[in-house]
C-alpha cells in the first residue's frame, strides 16, 4: 500500500532538526530565492514593455494602421493583466515556489534538472539550467538556474525533500502522468 509522506513528520524533525531550523540559510536556498526574484523581475518588465507599446504603437499608427492599434490595445491589456498579477504577489516569499519549499515540502514530488549547452558551430558559449519541480496534484513549477549551481541545489533539496524523487527518467515520467502519489518514497 502506497502511503503520503506525513506533513507532521515535517514539523516534528523528520530529518536533521537542526538542518530544518536553518536550511533557509543555506546557499541554496538564497540562489532558489534569488532565482525567483530574478523570474519576477522578468515579468515585471515583460509586463511594462508590453503596457509601453501598447501605449506608444496606437498613438504613433491611430491614423494610419488600424491593425496596429488593435494589436497595441491587445498588448496594453496583456500587460495590464501580467502586471496585475504580479502586484498581487509583491514579495518573492509569496511566490508558490517558496511557500512549497518552506511550509509544505510534502507535497513536492519530483525534482529533476536539465543542463542545456549553447554550443553554435561547436563553440561553446555557455550552459543554462532548469530545474522542474512537479507537484502531488499533478501540477508543475520550473525556474531557472545557473547551470553551474544546479548539483549544489540538487544535494540541498535532497536533504529539504527526503520522500521525493530525483533525476528524470521515462519510468517516472510515466507514474507522475498514472499518479503523482506513485513517486513518494515508501521507506520515508
Amino acid at each position: 500500500m502506497l502511503s503520503l509522506p506525513n506533513p507532521e513528520r515535517f514539523r516534528e524533525g523528520g530529518c536533521d532538526m537542526n538542518f530544518k531550523k536553518t536550511y533557509h540559510l543555506h546557499p541554496a536556498m538564497k540562489l532558489l530565492h534569488a532565482a525567483i526574484r530574478k523570474e519576477r523581475n522578468i515579468k515585471l518588465v515583460f509586463a511594462l514593455c508590453l503596457m509601453t507599446g501598447g501605449v506608444v504603437v496606437p498613438y504613433i499608427y491611430f491614423q494610419f494602421n488600424s491593425y496596429a492599434v488593435i494589436a497595441g490595445l491587445i498588448a496594453l491589456i496583456i500587460g495590464s493583466k501580467l502586471l496585475l498579477d504580479i502586484i498581487r504577489t509583491p514579495r518573492t516569499v509569496d511566490e508558490r515556489l517558496w511557500f512549497l519549499l518552506k511550509e509544505q515540502p510534502e507535497k513536492i514530488v519530483w525534482v529533476y534538472s536539465v543542463t542545456t549547452r549553447c554550443m553554435p558551430f561547436g563553440f561553446h558559449l555557455w550552459d543554462t539550467g532548469n530545474m522542474y519541480f512537479k507537484l502531488l496534484d499533478g501540477g508543475e513549477i520550473s525556474i531557472s538556474l545557473p547551470a553551474k549551481k544546479m548539483k549544489m541545489v540538487s544535494r540541498f533539496l535532497n536533504r529539504l525533500l527526503p520522500h521525493a524523487s530525483f533525476g528524470y527518467s521515462r519510468e517516472r515520467q510515466m507514474q507522475f502522468e498514472k499518479d503523482p502519489a506513485l513517486l513518494v518514497k515508501n521507506e520515508w
